[in-house]
């Protein structure tokens, strides 16, 4: 029996460059190889350059809270959906760089200081209602298994049989709406809360829970139990304001946003990992290497971009140096790019309307209509999409 649940491993079919993986065993590009094709200076962290950038997204969230607030005020009344619209999609941003900031603490790429990058880290991720400590444990385990079958974390792919009805209803219109909607309300605490989208063995885990065997080691319990204070504080704070100004204006200052933000972290890491002629592996085909190079560069667009330092645009780099800090992933990229060659991985959207960032999300349900079960193909020892 094929993978997949099909009775025969289905036939291959052309793929693009992105399909080009590196040799399991005597290939001379490494881990070390790279970072000597890669200047020294850009490993370098700076507390200040980290810390202004904290600093300066902590001040946007504000200005432009203060901003909405003003020309709501004065503009007439049938502006306003296009004015609070604008404030959601920019604080989305600006909320999704604030915790890109705080992955990179997680990492200890943010400074050389692990008490300030825990510190800051801790603040920013309980502000935005995530589990700081928690997450960082469960995302370094996905950093080493990137793309692996069973030791994945987070988008691991189905076996599902492609001929499946429910594999079929997925890539339907409709299933492909039905699926990003979920995402955008639910997907990310779905995934803290159960672990949907994680490896099948720990699905029900829960990032919360100090039990979660699947998730932590016994020494990791009372990092979970600090980071599930630090949300509890955060959310008596902002139930705090709610009461103080109301519900409908925490709902429309930091409830949509905070959405948004959450669907930027799910639909970002999803499009990183996830593209059809991009392959995964079961145990013995895969190794760390080919599995952090089977990471893709993406772009949202330049403004987007920058607003979330570079974490779409210079994943490649990030996933084979983590502690690497993003101002020198960036710079890094074209290094990695010219010594990975034919192994490098980049999908930069088409602008759509005009638009890059348009274009990533029409990639974005693209990709989510292709790339809904894996299996086996003949002549190949990996699985890929069907």
């Amino acid at each position: 029996m094929g993978k997949g649940g099909s009775s025969a491993a289905a036939q291959p079919r052309e793929r693009s460059f992105l399909a080009n993986t590196i040799q399991q065993n005597g290939d001379k590009i490494t881990k070390r190889s790279i970072r000597e094709a890669i200047p020294a200076e850009y490993f370098v962290r700076s507390m200040t350059h980290s810390l202004a950038a904290f600093a300066w997204d902590t001040v946007m969230v504000f200005f432009a809270l203060f901003v909405v607030h003003q020309l709501n005020a004065v503009v007439p009344w049938y502006c306003a959906p296009a004015l609070w619209l604008g404030y959601w999609m920019y604080q989305g941003l600006t909320f999704t760089g604030l915790w890109v900031l705080a992955h990179e603490c997680g990492h200890g790429g943010f400074t050389d200081s692990r008490m300030v990058n825990d510190t800051v880290g801790f603040i920013i991720h309980s502000a935005l209602l995530s589990p700081y400590f928690s997450w960082a444990l469960t995302h370094a385990k996905h950093h080493h298994y990137t793309n692996h079958m069973t030791m994945g974390e987070t988008w691991v792919p189905s076996t599902a049989n492609p001929e499946k009805k429910s594999v079929k209803a997925a890539k339907t219109t409709l299933g492909v709406w039905k699926r990003i909607i979920i995402v955008f309300l639910v997907g990310w605490y779905a995934y803290l809360i159960t672990n949907e989208t994680g490896a099948k063995q720990n699905k029900g885990q829960s990032h919360f829970s100090p039990a979660s065997k699947g998730l932590f080691k016994k020494k990791d319990a009372n990092y979970v139990r600090a980071s599930n204070i630090g949300m509890l504080v955060s959310a008596i704070g902002l139930s705090y304001l709610a009461a103080h100004f109301g519900m409908f204006e925490m709902w429309r200052s930091y409830v949509v946003p905070q959405v948004i933000c959450n669907f930027y972290l799910a639909a970002i890491t999803y499009m990183q990992h996830t593209h059809p002629d991009v392959p995964h592996f079961e145990d013995e085909q895969w190794t760390w290497l080919r599995g952090a190079i089977s990471t893709i560069d993406r772009s949202l667009g330049s403004f987007a971009d920058y607003k979330t330092h570079y974490i779409v645009s210079s994943h490649v780099a990030h996933h084979i140096f983590s502690e690497m800090p993003y101002y020198g992933a960036e710079k890094a990229t074209p290094y990695i790019k010219e010594h990975l060659g034919k192994y490098y991985k980049v999908m930069i959207p088409k602008p759509y309307l005009g638009s890059t960032y348009l274009g990533f999300w029409k990639d974005f349900y693209w990709t989510m209509q292709k790339s809904v079960s894996v299996g086996a193909e003949e002549k190949s020892e990996f699985l890929w999409f069907k």
